[in-house]
């Protein structure tokens, strides 16, 4: 079972990240031409666009995956059902999208408001969800390769036109939409293409209204928990942005949450691996196999992030090539220690997804979202742009944490968790990091050995259990 999580994992993961670390070795060349309010824009219109994307697919993906797991013989005709659905839809989300661009881009960038736009919606308009059916459709088949493949080109020809537009033609931030707009052209192409010639997966325009509106009524109450990742992720950035924050200081805390971003594209890896597994460990009634692959996940996350989080000072310096930038280390620690409570919020919430029990559950994530904003609320005008990574921290404990407590999730326990184990954990780990990034370098490496240690014991001694 580890065997398998590891290896999709390494797929899913290591995959579309060597691109990104390629992206980071060319940090050196982007942070010279580029400024904070190059990363403020971007980082606004990112959040622009957060802020209604759970609308996109109204949460039909986990109608879409149930029909996958319980209709396996006509699944097919369901999901063609959704898929025209979706088509119709879309177009009616595109125009909902231009306008909150319209009313949330920064008079920095409002000369070029038309054309960031338009790059935004052209590819939704042209291909609809292909290319979320189509990573469903691989990942629900244990089919990683599929994916990372169409990943890792997509990237490869991201950050050639990342260069092109921002280094050589000098364009700043409009080449991060421009090569945002033609990779994503050719991803959607690249789903749509098996989806309808190979796959045999079509749009059907003349659904079932009662299949679309079952689908609904279990996708519908979804949305607020799904919501909750935009309250959680991207609305910090409004709200600075609200309180009269520069754009360039918004770029600043941007370019820090980026890593962030980065530590949520492995922990999802490890969990689009972990996902299809955990269901089926569930279906055959191995539930302590589910709290063991969930515990597993979570020590190594905890490690692994520690200890990079740790050199991050060292990192900065090599790769900054702004020497405000490069300040942004300690920011960017605390974003990427903030993931660390996915991997057993994702166990839970998979056993919950799989039976079903889900319409409370946007009473905690949504839940910690509003409590989210409202600190970030009270605290920014008093500290600024650094108070909203350590409520991220807080919120995202109480989302991740708060779930078990559910009495949903109690009426089907399969195991104990322990969650309160893993809590303190997490916050240790975090205090640990923040007191250990600016020692010396020979500390650094004696607490990095004791980590990497720790993990070697936790798996010889504890995870020999699952007899891989």
């Amino acid at each position: 079972m580890f065997k398998k999580v590891i290896s999709h994992s390494l797929i899913y993961g290591l995959g579309p990240f060597v691109p990104k670390i390629i992206g980071l070795l060319m940090l050196p060349i982007f942070t010279k031409v580029l400024t904070t309010e190059d990363y403020g824009v971007q980082s606004l219109m990112n959040s622009s666009v957060a802020l209604i994307g759970v609308l996109a697919m109204l949460g039909l993906q986990l109608p879409l995956s149930n029909a996958f797991y319980h209709h396996t013989n006509h699944y097919k005709i369901k999901w063609g059902q959704f898929y025209g659905f979706l088509n119709i839809w879309m177009i009616f989300y595109s125009i909902l999208l231009a306008l909150v661009i319209y009313f949330v881009i920064p008079d920095e960038a409002r000369d070029n408001l038309e054309w960031i736009i338009i790059l935004n919606i052209v590819p939704i308009v042209c291909f609809g969800p292909a290319d979320v059916l189509g990573q469903m459709y691989y990942q629900l088949n244990q089919k990683p390769k599929q994916v990372v493949i169409r990943t890792i080109a997509i990237s490869f020809i991201t950050i050639s036109l990342n260069y092109y537009t921002i280094v050589i033609l000098n364009l700043h931030y409009m080449g991060w939409f421009i090569a945002n707009c033609l990779s994503m052209l050719l991803l959607h192409f690249s789903y749509w293409y098996p989806l309808h010639y190979k796959l045999k997966i079509k749009p059907i325009y003349k659904f079932k209204k009662k299949t679309i509106l079952k689908g609904l009524s279990i996708s519908i109450p979804m949305i607020p928990h799904f919501y909750s990742g935009f309250l959680l992720g991207s609305a910090d950035s409004l709200l600075l942005k609200f309180f009269l924050i520069s754009t360039a200081q918004i770029g600043y805390y941007g370019f820090a949450a980026s890593f962030g971003g980065l530590m949520a594209l492995v922990v999802g890896a490890i969990n689009t691996a972990a996902s299809p597994i955990i269901s089926e460990q569930i279906k055959q009634k191995k539930y302590n196999d589910v709290r063991n692959l969930t515990w597993g996940v979570q020590f190594f996350l905890l490690v692994i992030s520690s200890v990079g989080c740790i050199w991050l000072k060292e990192i900065f310096v090599l790769m900054i090539n702004n020497d405000e930038l490069k300040t942004a280390y300690f920011l960017s620690a605390v974003f990427i220690m903030c993931h660390n409570y996915r991997p057993m919020y994702f166990g839970i919430s998979t056993v919950l997804f799989y039976r079903e029990k889900t319409k409370n559950l946007w009473k905690v994530t949504f839940g910690a979202g509003i409590f989210c904003i409202l600190l970030n609320i009270l605290l920014i005008p008093h500290y600024g742009i650094k108070v909203p990574a350590f409520v991220l921290f807080i919120s995202y404990l109480i989302m991740g944490y708060g779930t078990f407590f559910l009495n949903d999730y109690k009426e089907i326990a399969i195991t104990n968790f322990r969650p309160v184990i893993w809590f303190f954990l997490t916050i240790i780990c975090l205090i640990i990091v923040l007191l250990v990034i600016d020692l010396n370098v020979l500390y650094k490496i004696f607490i990095t050995l004791l980590f990497l240690s720790s993990l070697i014991v936790y798996w010889f001694k504890i995870l020999k259990i699952d007899k891989i």
